[in-house]
């Protein structure tokens, strides 16, 4: 069995890339990130095909869009792309496999079409949770006074995303949370439907012995508003522990988190760390938390537990696939400085137990994690369909 891989960027698709080709199952990765790129995630030039200039393209709308914005008009340019990619794809770089992987959070009617003409097979994979679920983020802004920071997905790629999925033959979820939300909603037929829990590089990700003599606990993540960071970072500080510290990765703006939370003295921010520089503040971490309040499954979670970090998880992504209450980590409430705050002063009070935790978060990743472990749980569901 042979397999495409279509997506307009990145997401794992790489990753996954990369174990179908070990298994001689991968036909042709085809991206808008140029060669140089798929090359650091393992899939050879000769399996990928890379239209740039999508990729430029869509920068350069996302530059010109700022300054129409300014001025109140929208050029919809994430609708542009998407449509453009689909068309593009769809047109030039259709080939007679198995099966096309598809979707990561676009749309891929066209490409299905032409899929269904041939006979070929199509999984779409799900990004985030269903629409009317996402539209709960709203209030929160709202609430955080941060609406002009609000942004809604185009109503125009959300109703095409939602036929790509009803017109697909399966349907991959990457975790149970985000699979209910696409069933409750109705546009997910779950007898097509399978998960696969997403899953992490074990072999850049694993447990090192670096040496730190302070509680850190860490969490991952460029949306502040949607990774509930505010709840963390209340609760973190309400427990004022001495030597500790809250480290926060990604894309944030210290000025406008200060404007809703207090910031201490050991609450870090660390601006644009690259997916390969992870592993070393992981491994310097005690405590991975992300108190997310809508996701499909973040990859920093599979990549914490693989560097052996207990983890403290909402119930709104993978959380309640891969926690073992106690064993491993804890689930709290969305929106619970008290809840996550409990949980962290239990790991401060219970080194012990947080190191037994962490040897059982590394364990479970390794095992049931793996991208290569997650490529044959859909290989195999899929195959065993078609038999």
């Amino acid at each position: 069995m042979k397999y495409n891989i279509y997506i307009r960027g990145r997401g794992w698709a790489f990753q996954l890339a990369n174990s179908l080709n070990k298994e001689n199952k991968l036909n042709y990765l085809v991206t808008s990130y140029p060669k140089f790129m798929t090359r650091k995630y393992n899939v050879p030039n000769n399996k990928t095909k890379s239209i740039f200039f999508i990729d430029l393209l869509t920068r350069f709308l996302n530059i010109i869009h700022k300054y129409f914005k300014k001025i109140n008009i929208n050029i919809r340019s994430t609708l542009i792309v998407d449509a453009l990619t689909d068309y593009i794809y769809s047109l030039f770089y259709i080939d007679n496999v198995d099966y096309y992987i598809l979707g990561f959070g676009g749309s891929t009617c066209k490409i299905i079409a032409k899929a269904k003409k041939k006979k070929i097979k199509t999984i779409y994979f799900l990004n985030n949770s269903s629409p009317l679920f996402r539209e709960k983020l709203k209030e929160e802004f709202k609430k955080l006074d941060l609406m002009q920071n609000y942004i809604k997905e185009d109503p125009s790629i959300t109703k095409k995303i939602n036929l790509s999925i009803q017109q697909a033959d399966y349907v991959g979820c990457i975790s149970s949370f985000q699979r209910e939300t696409y069933i409750d909603e109705g546009i997910l037929d779950k007898e097509k439907a399978f998960t696969t829990i997403m899953g992490v590089d074990t072999s850049i990700f694993y447990q090192k012995k670096l040496h730190t003599d302070k509680f850190i606990v860490i969490g991952v993540g460029n949306d502040f508003v949607r990774k509930g960071f505010k709840y963390l970072i209340e609760g973190f500080n309400n427990l004022k522990l001495p030597n500790s510290e809250l480290w926060l990765l990604g894309n944030l703006d210290k000025n406008q988190i200060s404007k809703i939370c207090k910031l201490e003295d050991n609450n870090l921010i660390f601006n644009s760390i690259k997916e390969f520089d992870l592993p070393k503040f992981y491994n310097q971490s005690s405590v991975f938390c992300l108190p997310t309040l809508e996701e499909g499954a973040p990859a920093v979670i599979s990549q914490a537990m693989a560097c052996g970090l207990p983890v403290i998880l909402t119930k709104n992504c993978q959380g309640p696939d891969i926690i073992d209450d106690g064993n491993n980590g804890f689930i709290v409430n969305e929106m619970d400085a008290l809840s996550i705050s409990k949980q962290i002063k239990y790991f401060y009070d219970n080194p012990k137990k947080r190191l037994e935790m962490g040897i059982s978060s590394a364990k479970f990743a390794k095992e049931k994690l793996s991208y290569d472990a997650m490529t044959k749980n859909i290989t195999n569901f899929i195959e065993t369909q078609e038999h």
